[in-house]
């Protein structure tokens, strides 16, 4: 593999190396799953300066993934407020030049680590369900569907999506 570092994104100028990237990912990905319209308004959404800064000060930590000079994926892990055994990978965007490298793979056992740092013993995320590809990888590294999910996020868009979980320890077996 090639060398990849892994970089907190902890100060607002890798916070915005962060929301170019999703920009790119997202565009690229899930323009044909949702749209451009709902991919728009979901960037607008979640991945503004502002809406960062305040993931991460609700206790939201980004990983960056650099591949020489270039960011290539990201990662975020948050704490559940209602839950202190859950954290959520909300976040995992890998560039599609950088797929298929172990990028995601060294990202998920990221998300593993602050997820134990959480105290929490779980992992869980939600993926789109007609998000083949991720879905596959996510079962590789251990994650197991526990229910569907549609949520509006307004402007006449939902979210059509699995919840997946997996034990924290599991996934650093997955992976390792």
């Amino acid at each position: 593999m090639d060398h990849i570092e892994l970089v907190a994104a902890d100060n607002p100028a890798l916070l915005l190396e962060l929301s170019a990237l999703a920009h790119v990912i997202w565009h690229q990905h899930y323009t044909p799953i949702i749209g451009r319209e709902q991919v728009e308004y979901m960037l607008d959404g979640g991945y503004s300066e502002h809406a960062l800064n305040e993931q991460m000060a609700a206790g939201t930590r980004f990983t960056l993934a650099r591949r020489g000079e270039r960011y290539v994926a990201f990662v975020a892990v948050s704490p559940d407020a209602d839950d202190p055994d859950t954290a959520w990978l909300d976040k995992l965007y890998v560039h599609i030049e950088a797929r298929n490298l172990g990028v995601g793979r060294r990202l998920v056992q990221r998300a593993a680590d602050q997820a134990r740092e959480f105290g929490a013993a779980t992992l869980r995320l939600r993926v789109n369900r007609h998000n083949a590809e991720s879905i596959t990888a996510y079962r590789r590294l251990g994650f197991e569907t526990e229910y569907e999910d549609v949520k509006d996020i307004g402007h006449g868009f939902v979210m059509d999506d699995y919840v997946m979980a997996a034990p924290v320890e599991r996934i650093a077996t997955a992976v390792g």
